[in-house]
C-alpha cells in the first residue's frame, strides 16, 4: 500500500516496526492465530529484495524449522523453494595431512525431522508476498523515526516514519508494537535496557559465491570409502571447518549460492585479519588452505562484517504492550544456529501476550516470566558455545561436548518448540521440577570439557562419527521432536531424558580420563555408576566430592559406553600419547574462566 493513503485515524492492533525475517513471521503467525487483528508493518526496504548477498542467518535447527514449517504452515513452500539440510557437520583441524584424514562429525543419512537452509532474499519476498495477501498492510520504503510508547493503557502507541532522504514525517497509531529492526535495537536503546554478554568478544566475516563449493572436491574420487560414507553426498549439509578459536560455515543456498562465512574469538583471531575481503582470502590460506584453493580465483557476490556480534537485553516484552523479536532484542552465537528459534519463542510470546490483553487477561507476572524464559535461554547457549572457542581445534573434546549439547537441545529445548509448553506456567513448572538437576549437571560437564581440553594429550581420534547411529540419541530425537503431547506424557518424556542424559555425563567423564589419564580407569570397574553431578577431573577430588556415591539407582550403561566408545580409536604407539597435551592460551583460558563466573553469578 502506498503512504500517502495511511488512514491516520486507524488505530491497528499491532504495528511491527521492521520487515525482515522477525517482523514477516509474526505477522504471518498473527494472521493465522488471530485473522481479525489488524496488522502493519512499516519496513524500510522495497520490493525486489536480492537473491542471495543480503543477509545471513541461512542455516537453522529442527525447531527452527518446525516454527516455520508447521507453526507457519510452510513446509511444502521451504521443500520446494529452499534446502533440506543434511543436518550440520563439522571437520576437525587436527593436523591432518589431507582432508580426508580430518576428522569429521555429521550425519550419513537425512534425518526424518527437517530442517533447512533458506535463501534469505526469496525468503522474505516470498512471505511478504504471502502477508499482503492475507491482509497486512506494509509500507516500504519507509525508515522508523521513533516510537511514542503511550502510559496510559487506553491510549495507543505513535509510531513515527519518513521515507529517506525527505523531511517530512508520517505516524500510525497501534494498540500494540513490536521491534524487528534487527540490530538496530531501537526500543532497546531508547528505554536503555542493553546488556553485553563478556568482555571478550567475538567477530566475523560473510560472503557469497555462485555456484557451488562442496567440499568433497578437496577428496579425489578415488578415495571411494570417504565419499560412499555420505551417499548423498555432504553440500546440503551445514558445513562446519573447526580450528582452534574459529569456525568456517559453508551453507548451500537455493538461488544457486554458497554462503561462506568466518566467526572467531578476537583474542584468538584479530578482526582486523579478516575484516575486508582480501583479509579473509588471506586468512583462509594461513588457517584453511584446502578451501583457499577453492576459492582463491572466484568473485563474490557480497561481503559483510559483523563486529561484537553477541548481546542481550534486560527486558524484550513488556505489559505496557511492547515486545522485541529477532535481534532487535537477542542475538545468540550462531554456531549452532539458532537464530529462526529464537524468533520463533519470541513471536509466539508476542502473539500470547496479545492474545491475553485482548482478553484483559494480561498480567505482569507473565510478562516477566516470558523474558526470563527468552533471555535466560540466549544467555545460555551463548556461554555453552562461547566457552568452548578455544578448543574448537580439539575434535574428540569438542565431539563430546556437541553430542552433550545436542542431547540438551533435542530433549529441553526441542520440546518447547514443539509443545509451547513455555506459553503455560502450569505446565512449565511442572516439568521444571522434572528438569531441573540439569542445570547444575550441565556446569558440571561444560568444566569437564574445559579442563579435558586443557589436558588432552590426543590419544583418541576418529575418523566419521555418525551421530544419529547413536541408539539413545536416536530415540530421544523421536521422542522429544513431535507435537500435540499431553502434560503427562511430557513429564514422562522429560523423566526419561534425565535418565539419558545422567548416563551420558558418565559415558563421557569415562572418554574423557581415556584420553587424559587412562591410568586411573581401574578404579572404575563394571559395572559403573557414578554422582553424575560431581564428576571432574581431579583424582584428588574424587572421594571428598562423593564421585563414586550416587545417590540415583545404578542403571546398566555398557550399550550407550560400548557404542560411543566404538567410534573412537587411539592415537598413540606403545604407552605413550602421540602429541604433548595441546593446551589452551592464556588468553582463551582468561576466556573460558570468565565466561564459567559470569554464567554462574548471573544465574
Amino acid at each position: 500500500m502506498s503512504p500517502l493513503s495511511i488512514n491516520q485515524d486507524q488505530i491497528y492492533d499491532v504495528a511491527i516496526c521492521g520487515g525482515g525475517l522477525a517482523g514477516l513471521t509474526l505477522a504471518r503467525q498473527l494472521k493465522r492465530a488471530l485473522p481479525e487483528a489488524s496488522v502493519i508493518i512499516i519496513d524500510r526496504q522495497t520490493l525486489p529484495l536480492p537473491v542471495a548477498a543480503f543477509k545471513v542467518g541461512e542455516s537453522m535447527t529442527e525447531a527452527g524449522g518446525y516454527y516455520l514449517g508447521e507453526v507457519l504452515g510452510l513446509t511444502d513452500y521451504l521443500e520446494k523453494n529452499h534446502v533440506v539440510k543434511l543436518g550440520f557437520r563439522f571437520f576437525f583441524n587436527d593436523g591432518s595431512e589431507t582432508f580426508a584424514e580430518r576428522p569429521e562429525f555429521g550425519l550419513s543419512r537425512f534425518p526424518k525431522v527437517d530442517s533447512y537452509q533458506v535463501d534469505r532474499g526469496t525468503l522474505e519476498t516470498d512471505l511478504w508476498t504471502m502477508n499482503l495477501e492475507m491482509g497486512v498492510d506494509i509500507v516500504e520504503g519507509m525508515s522508523v523515526r521513533d516510537i511514542l510508547l503511550s502510559d496510559d493503557d487506553n491510549t495507543p502507541h505513535t509510531v513515527l516514519f519518513q521515507r529517506q532522504g525527505e523531511a517530512d514525517s508520517q505516524a500510525v497509531q497501534a494498540r500494540w508494537v513490536v521491534d524487528a529492526m534487527g540490530r538496530r535495537r531501537f526500543l532497546q536503546k531508547k528505554l536503555g535496557l542493553q546488556r553485553e554478554r563478556t568482555r571478550q568478544q567475538f567477530n566475523a566475516a560473510w560472503f557469497r559465491y555462485l555456484g557451488e563449493v562442496d567440499l568433497s572436491d578437496l577428496v579425489p574420487s578415488t578415495d571411494v570409502e570417504w565419499h560412499d560414507r555420505v551417499p548423498s553426498g555432504r553440500y546440503d549439509s551445514t558445513n562446519h571447518l573447526m580450528g582452534p578459536g574459529y569456525w568456517v560455515w559453508l551453507i548451500p543456498l537455493a538461488s544457486g549460492y554458497t554462503s561462506i562465512g568466518i566467526v572467531a574469538h578476537e583474542g584468538l583471531h584479530p578482526f582486523e585479519t579478516f575484516n575486508t575481503y582480501s583479509r579473509a582470502v588471506e586468512w583462509l590460506s594461513e588457517n584453511e588452505p584446502g578451501l583457499h584453493r577453492m576459492i582463491a580465483e572466484r568473485e563474490p557476490e557480497d561481503f559483510r562484517v559483523m563486529r561484537h556480534y553477541s548481546y542481550t537485553s534486560r527486558q524484550v516484552f513488556s505489559a505496557q504492550r511492547w515486545a522485541c523479536s529477532g535481534d532487535a532484542g537477542v542475538f545468540a552465537d550462531p554456531f549452532y544456529a539458532a537464530g529462526t528459534e529464537i524468533i520463533g519463542f519470541c513471536n509466539t510470546i508476542t502473539i500470547e501476550m496479545i492474545r491475553h490483553d485482548m482478553a484483559g487477561t494480561l498480567t505482569p507476572e507473565q510478562v516477566t516470566g516470558y523474558n526470563q524464559f527468552v533471555l535466560s535461554y540466549n544467555d545460555a547457549l551463548t556461554d555453552n558455545i562461547q566457552v568452548a572457542y578455544p578448543f574448537f581445534g580439539n575434535p574428540v573434546v569438542m565431539t563430546a561436548k556437541v553430542l552433550w549439547d545436542t542431547t540438551a537441545a533435542w530433549a529441553f529445548v526441542g520440546v518447547q518448540m514443539f509443545n509451547s509448553t513455555y506459553l503455560d506456567a502450569e505446565k512449565s513448572a511442572r516439568l521444571r521440577a522434572v528438569t531441573a538437576p540439569f542445570f547444575f549437571l550441565t556446569r558440571r560437564m561444560q568444566q569437564v570439557f574445559v579442563d579435558w581440553a586443557e589436558r588432552s594429550p590426543g590419544r583418541l581420534t576418529y575418523e566419521f562419527f555418525d551421530f544419529l547411529t547413536l541408539d539413545y540419541l536416536y530415540k530421544l530425537r523421536v521422542r522429544n521432536l513431535r507435537a500435540d503431547r499431553s502434560i503427562d506424557q511430557l513429564i514422562a518424556d522429560q523423566e526419561e531424558n534425565m535418565a539419558r542424559i545422567e548416563e551420558l555425563a558418565q559415558v563421557l567423564f569415562l572418554l574423557a580420563l581415556e584420553d587424559v589419564m587412562p591410568e586411573h580407569l581401574d578404579q572404575f570397574q563394571e559395572p559403573v555408576w557414578l554422582n553424575a553431578w560431581r564428576l571432574g577431573l581431579n583424582p584428588d577430588r574424587w572421594e571428598a566430592d562423593t564421585v563414586f556415591r550416587p545417590k540415583s539407582e545404578p542403571r546398566d550403561i555398557r550399550e550407550m559406553r560400548r557404542q560411543i566408545r566404538a567410534m573412537f580409536k587411539r592415537k598413540e604407539s606403545g604407552n605413550e600419547p602421540a602429541q604433548e597435551p595441546a593446551k589452551v592460551s592464556a588468553n582463551g583460558m582468561s576466556f573460558v574462566n570468565e565466561t564459567l563466573e559470569l554464567a554462574t553469578a548471573e544465574r
